[in-house]
Formats: C-alpha cells, structure tokens, sequence
C-alpha cells in the first residue's frame, strides 16, 4: 500500500470514469438535484441575497457564470459559492448521504461548467462524481475533521470539468484538503449551547460546516484553478487524515453509485428528519376536512434531531427563524399554504391564525425515533401528529422512509416542477419558469452548458 492511496483512488475515480459508467438512475436523480436546486436558488436569492449580490457586484471579476436572482455574472468560484448558498438558505435542499451537498454539488457544477463551456452531459457526470465522492467520505467517516470533502467535493467537480488527469485532479483534491475552514463539532456540547440555541441563527445557515456552500464551493473551485494555473501542493494530505475514515468503505470498489439514489429531496422548508411529523400531517388533513380555526391542540412527535432549540420555535419573528421552526411548518401544512416563499413573508409571519396554530404545536421527542436515526434506520424513524379540533381527536404517524421526497416515496415530475414554479416565483414570470424548466429538464442533451446562461439572468427586481 503505498501512502497515497487514498488521494491517488479518488483521483482516478474523479478522472477516469467514464460518461457512460454512470448508471441511468443516477443520472436521472443528479439531472432532477439539478432542477430543484436551480428553484429553490432563486427563492434564496429573492428572499436573503441582497448583499450577498450586493457584494458580488462590488467584487467583479471575470463573467464566467450567471449569479442567479441577478443580471450579473461572476467569477465561477464565486458564482458557486453564492448560488449554493441561495440554495442553502431556505432550508429546502437535498439531505441525502452527503449532508446538504445538494446545493455544493448542482452549483459548482452549473458555474464550472459555464466558464468551461462544457456539455450537459459532462456536467451531469462531473456533479454526479462530486455527489459520490461526498456521499462515501459522510459514510466512511469515524471522527470530525473539519469536513474538509466538502471542499474537495467542489474540487473534485472543477477538476473533472477542466479535464485534468489523475495527477492534476490529486494535487487539486489535496490544495483543497488544506484550505482552512471555520468548523464545529456537532457533537460538542458547546454546539448545544452555540448553534442550536434558539433564535441564534447564522445567515450562512446551521450547524456549522454543514451548511456553507459559500466557503468550500469557493475553496474547493480556487484549489483546482491554482493547479490549473501551475501551483503544485504537497502529496497524500487526505492520507494523513486516514485514521478518521473507514479506508475500505471509503475506497469500496466498484464505486457505489447506490448512494446517488439514497438522495432525499424535500417536500416542505424544514429540518429533513422532523418532516416524518409534518407527512403524517399533511396525510391526516387530505384525509379529513379540517378547519384550521377549530384546531385547539396539536402535538409533533419527532426524533431528537429535530427537537433542539432553534427549530422548536413557536414565535418566528424573522424569515430565519421560519424556515428552521418546526412548528412554522405544521401551522403551514394546517393552513393549506403552499410550500416555498408563501411561508415566510413579512405579511405571512404577522398573520394571526398563523401565529396562533405555531404557538399551539408541541414538539416532543420519541426516544425510539430518536435511536433509530442515530443508528442511521432512517427507514424506522417514526413521527406521528396528535390534533384535537372541533372536539374530536386525530392521529396519524410516517416513517422518514414513507416521507414524500425519500428514495421509497419519489417526488413525481409534477411536484419538483410544481416545487421549482412556486419557489422560484418572487423572481422568475411564469413563462420564464416553464422554459427553464424546460431547458433543465433535457440538460443532458445541452451541447454548451454556458448557452443556458440567457435563460437563468433575471432582473433583480421581485416580480409580483
């Protein structure tokens, strides 16, 4: 075994495969990722972007791709790192085996791949490469290290798109490993304290690493486009972290592609594991006609995860504090009002039949929900709904494998479309949302990814 396994077997992997050894059903989940992770952009944009484009404005640079919500384009590094974020911020992304990498992996690539003017179906490969190689580090880790494969999850991308060789892509994947990022342990009992404290919300998301696109699409995209540009970096830097990974599972052969279709999509803006509770209501109230003003009790049984302070908030003041509470969300769903931006308006926080079923809702945890999800049985996390109204008892319960948006309960074509229409419409017309969706819908038949710009510039201005 030489010391730099490990570096050199992803960087061949990132490399060497081929279009064609992605296996169809994986393509089809990255090109859906994609199309989701474009929609809900435009919503973190419209609604939490302004001085991040702000910023970008100020930063200028090359325009090598579109900074969604805006007219602008910028640098890819930045690009990625912004578009991800936008993404990120509305607490609607993918939650699958790699941890929120949905936003990482759908705009680096976008970005990557219209600075290098590469096709859809190479873009299609190079996130689905990204996906894996985050995806199988998240399952092999045993110790936190910083979650520094999210920043080589970026790298991995912008080396495919550039076409770098094995020895490349190694260099590029080890510049990024070393590239410093602000991390917290989210088993740290400080973490407890810092933040999942309520109402303490970073606008870069929460916990931690987890949730900032920003830095390790930036980091990630820098390192590759230093080697491109001669910047050597020293060798095997993943392999000296080797004692925080399983080795065999990390580098298990053939690649398990597999992971690519564990992917959960969301259904409603809110923590991933709680929204077994939220199914079961949504099923509850299409099964029986309901009137929200008769509601007199409603009780949320959740696994632990989704029970810790800053989602357990039943006085949203802020859009933050909406997208994370939980009890948001069920007053939401009782009301009938559609997921994405309808949520969290200025109006839609002051309502007071809103504010009244979220001040009602009791959020307790179930302490087998809870062992099943920190044994990883996601299929077995459980969440059940008690509502009391008009007098008369309700319960209902679903597993987070029963839960829309899980590898068991696919959303359908119509619902990510419908998804992608309602998130994306304080910046996007109607028409304008078809054709993109059209567009994004046969992105692996794109012959120059860079030509969908035209499609994705929008005016800044929200559109009523």
């Amino acid at each position: 075994m030489t010391s730099s396994k490990i570096t050199e077997a992803l960087a061949a992997e990132v490399a060497e495969t081929d279009d064609g050894d992605i296996p169809d059903r994986a393509r089809r989940a990255i090109e859906t990722l994609i199309l989701d992770h474009v929609g809900i952009a435009y919503m973190g944009a419209a609604l939490t972007g302004a001085p991040l484009i702000a910023f970008a404005r100020d930063q200028g640079g090359r325009a090598d791709a579109v900074l969604l919500g805006s007219d602008l384009r910028v640098p890819a590094a930045l690009a990625a790192g912004l578009n991800g974020q936008f993404s990120r911020a509305t607490n609607f992304e993918e939650t699958g085996p790699g941890r929120h990498i949905g936003p990482l992996c759908v705009h680096t690539a976008l970005a990557v791949g219209q600075r290098v003017g590469t096709t859809g179906r190479a873009m299609v490969t190079a996130a689905a490469l990204g996906y894996l190689h985050c995806a199988r580090f998240h399952q092999a880790v045993r110790a936190n290290n910083g979650m520094a494969h999210h920043r080589t999850t970026a790298a991995a991308i912008a080396a495919r798109l550039h076409g770098f060789d094995r020895r490349r892509t190694a260099r590029a994947l080890n510049l990024a490993w070393e590239m410093p990022h602000r991390f917290r342990a989210d088993t740290s009992s400080r973490v407890a304290t810092l933040a999942f404290e309520a109402k303490r919300i970073s606008p870069f998301g929460t916990p931690g690493p987890l949730a900032t696109p920003f830095f390790h699409a930036r980091h990630g995209i820098e390192a590759a486009l230093l080697v491109a540009h001669g910047l050597t970096s020293v060798e095997a830097e993943i392999d000296r972290d080797r004692a925080d990974y399983d080795v065999p599972g990390l580098l298990r052969q053939p690649p398990p592609f597999d992971l690519i279709g564990r992917m959960e999509l969301k259904p409603w803006p809110c923590n991933r594991p709680g929204q077994c509770a939220i199914q079961a209501l949504s099923d509850l109230l299409q099964d029986h006609a309901i009137d929200p003003d008769t509601v007199t009790e409603l009780r949320l049984h959740v696994p632990r995860v989704s029970a810790v302070p800053h989602q357990v908030d039943p006085a949203p003041d802020t859009y933050w504090e909406a997208i994370y509470s939980i009890h948001w969300a069920a007053a939401m769903v009782v009301l009938g009002i559609p997921a994405g931006p309808k949520w969290v308006t200025a109006s839609r926080l002051r309502d007071p039949r809103a504010r009244r079923l979220a001040a009602m809702v009791e959020v307790r945890e179930d302490r087998e929900a809870t062992l099943a999800y920190e044994e990883t049985r996601r299929d077995d996390v459980l969440g059940s709904v008690e509502i009391v109204a008009a007098g008369r008892s309700y319960r209902a319960q679903a597993s987070l494998g029963q839960t829309l948006g899980s590898p068991n309960r696919p959303m359908s074509a119509a619902a990510i479309d419908a998804k992608f229409r309602e998130a994306s419409s304080l910046a996007l017309t109607p028409t304008h949302a078809e054709r993109l969706i059209t567009a994004l819908r046969s992105i692996d038949t794109v012959v120059d990814v860079g030509e969908l710009a035209a499609l994705l510039v929008v005016d800044q201005t929200p559109k009523t």
